[in-house]
């Protein structure tokens, strides 16, 4: 059974990084790798390498996506999130937990499952919370701001702010990253296209 969104903040590490870890681990010694190996082809440490292993820590998806580019996987292939193929109804505060793409910056599956022809999340910011990095990938993205307030950098181009109400529809392989504004909580639904790059 997946976690709350309220049980995943009094949790450390989610019951998301037990998953994973257990995964890459089981990777790693499937193509025979050390640590010290992953670490230099990767630039993560050891250390850090070892407690994501054991399911101790959670990662952001900037130290994910390198290990993924390492191992030629993509997210399906690390992610086992139960499938549920009759249930459709994902309850308030019951989205399984899908990753952190910055400090304060949660998304959250608004589907039962990850094998869908597109992807709608929720994602669940904390107030100053900002993608440390660019962000791009295949397909089409769209955006409904739900709480708060959001802006949408486009790297390039002016912001876009986003109010309660307000939508935005782009291209995903426009180099994009989001920011919160001003001092209440932000919540926001994102659907893409394309299978995401986690």
């Amino acid at each position: 059974m997946s976690r709350s969104r309220s049980a995943l903040r009094n949790a450390e590490p989610s019951l998301w990084a037990g998953k994973l870890g257990g995964r890459l681990l089981e990777i790693r010694t499937e193509r025979g790798l050390s640590l010290a190996a992953v670490a230099e082809a990767t630039g993560i440490s050891t250390s850090f390498l070892s407690l994501l292993e054991k399911g101790r820590t959670d990662v952001s998806l900037g130290r994910l996506l390198p290990l993924l580019k390492f191992y030629g996987l993509d997210a399906a292939d690390v992610l086992t999130l139960e499938e549920t193929h009759d249930e459709t109804v994902v309850r308030a505060g019951e989205e399984p937990f899908l990753v952190s793409v910055g400090k304060g910056m949660e998304l959250f599956l608004a589907a039962p499952d990850r094998h869908r022809p597109f992807a709608p999340m929720i994602g669940v910011w904390q107030p100053g919370a900002r993608m440390p990095e660019w962000s791009t990938h295949p397909g089409e993205e769209f955006l409904y701001l739900l709480e708060g307030q959001l802006c949408i950098e486009f790297r390039g181009a002016d912001p876009v702010v986003l109010n309660p109400g307000d939508a935005i529809f782009f291209s995903s392989q426009r180099a994009h990253r989001l920011a919160t504004l001003g001092d209440t909580p932000t919540r926001v639904l994102i659907v893409t296209t394309e299978r995401l790059p986690l």
